[in-house]
């Protein structure tokens, strides 16, 4: 695969809805310039921190052993769940529906997408790996940027993100955790 089939294959998968893109969007409420910037730099800290090891030392161990990637599954969906739990109540009064960068981080980290990049579209790139690394690099902020414009376009700017809105992006979370859930049981039932 070259560099452009590459960052096109990332960008496809990246830009899907997921857990990452809901919580990036649900982070939107009252967004400033530096807000944005270390939102989308957590996300690119986690995604690396996977996808690094992934690709160069995990593949062997996780095509011998799918069992490591439907429990890494199961951990997302509950880690979701648990986001969208602590996204539906209101924040009490003055106080704002906001995620610190901890919990962008550890989403992304358990975010399948990371592994898929990893084990299936890093190793089979014919580039260099610093041409690679920064290709993808471009690709997260792009679409990071997308699902925070979005979530903005949606919120506004806020200090508190709209009832329905939160309520809408909280059962989308949900959804993913439930998805990510019943992939993980089929996938160890089949093994």
């Amino acid at each position: 695969m070259n560099l452009p089939t590459f960052a096109l294959a990332v960008l496809s998968l990246l830009i899907l809805p997921g857990p990452t893109n809901a919580v990036l969007a649900l982070a939107s409420t009252a967004l400033t310039l530096r807000r944005f910037l270390s939102l989308i730099f957590a996300v690119l800290l986690a995604y690396l921190a996977i996808i690094v090891p992934v690709s160069g030392i995990a593949a062997p161990l996780l095509h011998g052993h799918p069992t490591i990637a439907s429990i890494v599954k199961l951990i997302s969906a509950i880690w979701v769940l648990y986001l969208a739990l602590k996204l539906w109540a209101p924040a009490r009064s003055g106080g704002r529906n906001r995620l610190s960068l901890g919990p962008f981080f550890i989403t992304t980290l358990l975010n399948p997408k990371a592994v898929i990049i990893g084990l299936s579209l890093v190793p089979a790139v014919q580039a260099g790996v610093p041409a690679v690394m920064a290709t993808f690099a471009c690709c997260v902020v792009v679409t990071s940027a997308i699902w925070l414009g979005l979530g903005s376009l949606i919120v506004g700017h806020h200090a508190q993100m709209p009832t329905l809105a939160r309520q809408c992006g909280c059962a989308a979370l949900v959804a993913f955790a439930v998805i990510l859930a019943v992939g993980a049981l089929l996938d160890l039932r089949a093994i």
